[in-house]
C-alpha cells in the first residue's frame, strides 16, 4: 500500500505546534491560560491573544487531536483497501513493541537528566511564573521505577511523571485497540455505520471519539461513498467545512471560554468542550485535507515531510529538552539582556537541537523499533 505522504506532513506540523505550545507555556503562560498567571508583554495582550483565534497557531490539544484523528485513520486505511483479517492481527501484535522502545529510551533519557542534574526547570519557571514548567521531575529518580513507567505505567496505569507528554500514549494505545477491535467486529459489515453512531455517542465527551471519526473517514474514502462524491464536486463546501474546521481548533485549551469569541458555543453539558470541538476540528481539517490537491501539494513539502518523519522523536524528546536545555540557556541570558530576548535566543537554539536529536532518535531508535515489531510478528506471531 503506498504511503499517503501529505499526512505525515500533517503530523509533523502538529507536532512542533506542540512544541510551540509547550514553550508558550514555559515562559509566556497567560498565552495559554489567560488572565490570572504572570504576563512578560503588553499590558492585556497576552490575555487577549489566548482567547482569541491566533490561539490555534500553537493549541497543542488541537495538534494531539490531529495526531488521535490521523491515527484512525491510518491503522484503517489498508484494511478497508484489502479487507483481509491478517491486517488487523499484524497491526495489533506491533503496536505495542513500536511504541514502548520509543517511550523507553524517552524515559531513560529523562532518568539521565535527573541523575546529572541537568533540569533547571524550577529555577526557570520562579522567573517566568510559570507553575507548569515547575511541576516537572520534583521527586528522586530510581531505574527500576523509570522501566516500569516505560513499559507498564504509560501504557496501562496512567503514570508518566519521567515526562510528562506521555499523557497521550496510553489514549493512542487503547485508541488504536479500539480501532483494531472495531474493524474485527463491523469491519466488514453493511451496516456498520449503526456501530460508529453509537460507539461515537458512547465516546463523545472522550479523545476516542477522533479514532472513530479518523476510521469513518478512511472507511468512505476507500469505499467512495456518496456522501465523498458529494463533497468531491463543491469547493464552496470544503472552504466553509475548513473555515468551520479551524474555528472549532482555535477554542481555547487552558482557559474558560467566558469573555472570548467563543463564548457563545455550548459547553455546559460538556466537561471538557476543548476535547469535543478539537476533535472535531481536526475531523474536519483531514476530511478537507483528503480532497484538496492545493493542501495536499502543501503538506507534501520536504520540510514538512521531514518534520513528519520525526514527529513521533520530537514529541518525546521536546519536554525533555525544555526543562534542561532551554530553562539553562534562558536562565543565563536573561540577567543580561530582556526577557523576550533571553526567550528568543534560548528558543531558536532549542529548536535546533530538538530537531538534531529527534533525527538521531528516528534513525537508531524509532526505524529501529519499527523493524523489530515487524521481525517479532513474522518470526512469532504470524500463521504459517
Amino acid at each position: 500500500m503506498k504511503k499517503i505522504r501529505y499526512l505525515d506532513g500533517l503530523r509533523g506540523l502538529a507536532a512542533l505546534e506542540v512544541v510551540f505550545n509547550h514553550f508558550i507555556l514555559a515562559f509566556y503562560p497567560a498565552l495559554f491560560s489567560g488572565p490570572g498567571v504572570a504576563t512578560h508583554l503588553t499590558p492585556g495582550s497576552e490575555v487577549f491573544v489566548s482567547g482569541s483565534a491566533l490561539s490555534i497557531l500553537y493549541d497543542g490539544n488541537f495538534a494531539v487531536c490531529i495526531f488521535f484523528v490521523l491515527s484512525g485513520f491510518v491503522l484503517s486505511h489498508k484494511f478497508f483497501l484489502n479487507k483481509d483479517q491478517e491486517i488487523i492481527t499484524a497491526s495489533a501484535v506491533k503496536r505495542y513493541v513500536r511504541l514502548a522502545l520509543p517511550v523507553a529510551f524517552s524515559v531513560f533519557c529523562a532518568f539521565v537528566l535527573m541523575k546529572f542534574s541537568l533540569f533547571y526547570n524550577d529555577q526557570a519557571a520562579i522567573v517566568s511564573g510559570s507553575g507548569w514548567l515547575g511541576g516537572s521531575w520534583n521527586f528522586k529518580a530510581n531505574f527500576l521505577d523509570a522501566m516500569n513507567q516505560s513499559f507498564i505505567g504509560t501504557f496501562f496505569s496512567g503514570v508518566f511523571n519521567y515526562n510528562g507528554t506521555l499523557w497521550t500514549i496510553a489514549v493512542e494505545f487503547l485508541g488504536s485497540f479500539l480501532v483494531f477491535g472495531f474493524l474485527a467486529v463491523f469491519g466488514k459489515a453493511k451496516r456498520r455505520f449503526l456501530a460508529y453512531a453509537f460507539l461515537a455517542v458512547v465516546f463523545f465527551q472522550t479523545y476516542y471519539l477522533a479514532f472513530l471519526l479518523g476510521m469513518l473517514l478512511s472507511d468512505l474514502m476507500a469505499h467512495k461513498n456518496t456522501i465523498v462524491r458529494d463533497f468531491d464536486q463543491s469547493k464552496i463546501l470544503r472552504t466553509g467545512l475548513l473555515i468551520l474546521g479551524l474555528f472549532l481548533g482555535s477554542y481555547p485549551s487552558g482557559r474558560n471560554a467566558s469573555g472570548t469569541m467563543y463564548a457563545f458555543m455550548p459547553n455546559n453539558f460538556m466537561a471538557d468542550p476543548q476535547i469535543v470541538y478539537h476533535v472535531l476540528g481536526a475531523f474536519l481539517l483531514i476530511m478537507v485535507l483528503l480532497d484538496s490537491r492545493r493542501m495536499q501539494k502543501f503538506f507534501s513539502g520536504r520540510y514538512l515531510l521531514f518534520l513528519g518523519e520525526i514527529s513521533f522523536a520530537m514529541y518525546l524528546l521536546h519536554f525533555l529538552i525544555l526543562g534542561s536545555f532551554s530553562s539553562f540557556v534562558f536562565l543565563k541570558l536573561e540577567p543580561v539582556m530582556s526577557y523576550a530576548g533571553a526567550f528568543a535566543i534560548s528558543f531558536v537554539l532549542s529548536v535546533a537541537l530538538i530537531v538534531l536529536v529527534s533525527y538521531l532518535m528516528y534513525e537508531y531508535v524509532d526505524k529501529k523499533a519499527v523493524k523489530f515489531s515487524h521481525l517479532l510478528y513474522e518470526h512469532v506471531f504470524k500463521s504459517e
